[in-house]
């Protein structure tokens, strides 16, 4: 699901749903901006496009004010120099909100993070943003703490903070062929680096919740009155047959990997650059699990889309210099990641944290639940890439 910004404007998302319209009409020409408008609508959670200027006009009114003195202590840790200027609010993700810091040495963007995320964890992804940016990969820069740290902690969360950058909007999905050859390349060129990597694949890879997890999932589910609950019951059988595909890796195929190069967290930068923002998932993959990972999320989402399949393989294969053997069990770690998400987001509507983590995560979830990963769609899936 996209995320609106803190401060939307409807004259970005009428460009977004021409966007949105140009990627449409490669697969089905007679599309209409009306059916643009409709589909970007659903990638923001939202029921149809008035229901999203609806909210745009909600949000214009209602623009998050930051902590008093959060913008102080960030540049205190940081080593940002002297705030000039009122933080601004970004955007909210499922990791919080971010903000725009303006001190008398310039422009930033603070982050807040996952508690997991440690300095240590941010250091693999520094090892692995360093080399990519050195072989082309648009990112943007770290900024060390005084300390020499990228994860600081303020306010009681843990942060980071960027080099502020103009970018536009993560691409629209259904991926146009153009985005998807280019996120194709920047793997290639990722897992053409072959960087070694001694760490564990993740756990959030790699295990998953058993059925009794799911069954007290729904019971809570239902106990909380959620509507969704029958779509979730329905859900639980189908699901249970995709966990039956087991992850299937040679130690010796693994290397330093992004492992998160989803469409949120790629903007669109100047001469319609690919900048990949996120790069503290790093950990170790195969090339074929990350592959398999990456057509997931940009190949099957909102349906599978052939045309993007396509390009993805011809530009992963033109800087890599060979397409990785897939075969169903290379989705396992997109299987188990998925997963995991899905059981937080909705454990997230169940019980949300705050006001915001509450309206993200029941649009989330409703978008889960209409759009499920089966078994059948990543078979059509393998299909289209081997074709």
């Amino acid at each position: 699901m996209r995320f609106l910004p803190d401060k939307p404007s409807l004259g970005f998302l009428r460009q977004e749903a021409k966007d949105l319209l140009a990627a449409l009409r490669e697969s089905s020409p007679s599309a209409s901006l009306a059916d643009a408008q409709r589909a970007l609508a659903t990638e923001y959670g939202m029921r149809d496009w008035a229901e999203l200027k609806t909210e745009v006009e909600r949000r214009a009114g209602a623009v998050p004010v930051a902590p008093d003195g959060l913008a102080e202590a960030l540049a205190e840790a940081f080593g940002l120099g002297v705030v000039t200027a009122p933080a601004s609010p970004v955007s909210f993700t499922p990791m919080g909100r971010c903000w725009s810091i303006t001190t008398d040495r310039g422009r930033w963007l603070a982050v807040t993070v996952y508690a997991w995320i440690t300095n240590e964890q941010a250091e693999l992804g520094a090892r692995l943003r360093d080399a990519a940016a050195a072989a082309g990969v648009v990112a943007p820069t770290p900024v060390r703490s005084p300390r020499g740290h990228l994860i600081e902690t303020v306010h009681d969360q843990s942060w980071r903070v960027h080099e502020w950058i103009e970018v536009g909007p993560a691409p629209v999905l259904p991926t146009p062929s153009v985005v998807a050859r280019g996120i194709g390349t920047a793997y290639g060129l990722l897992h053409s680096l072959a960087l070694p990597s001694e760490t564990p694949i993740s756990w959030y890879l790699t295990t998953r919740k058993s059925s009794g997890d799911w069954e007290k999932l729904l019971h809570r589910a239902r106990v909380a009155g959620k509507p969704w609950g029958s779509q979730l019951a329905a859900a639980l059988p189908v699901w249970a047959d995709l966990r039956r595909i087991e992850l299937e890796v040679d130690p010796a195929d693994l290397i330093l990997c992004n492992s998160n190069v989803i469409p949120e967290h790629v903007r669109i930068g100047h001469n319609n650059e690919l900048v990949i923002t996120e790069w503290d998932f790093t950990g170790s993959l195969t090339p074929a699990q990350e592959v398999g990972y990456a057509l997931t999320h940009w190949a099957l989402r909102p349906s599978l889309n052939p045309q993007a399949v396509t390009a993805f393989r011809a530009g992963y294969t033109e800087s890599a210099g060979r397409w990785p053997e897939l075969d169903l069990s290379s989705f396992a770690v997109a299987i188990s990641g998925w997963l995991n998400w899905m059981y937080n987001t909705i454990c997230e509507a169940i019980d949300p944290a705050d006001a915001d983590q509450s309206d993200t995560a029941e649009r989330g979830t409703l978008d889960i639940l209409n759009r499920p990963m089966t078994r059948a769609s990543l078979q059509e899936l393998l299909v289209a890439v081997e074709s």
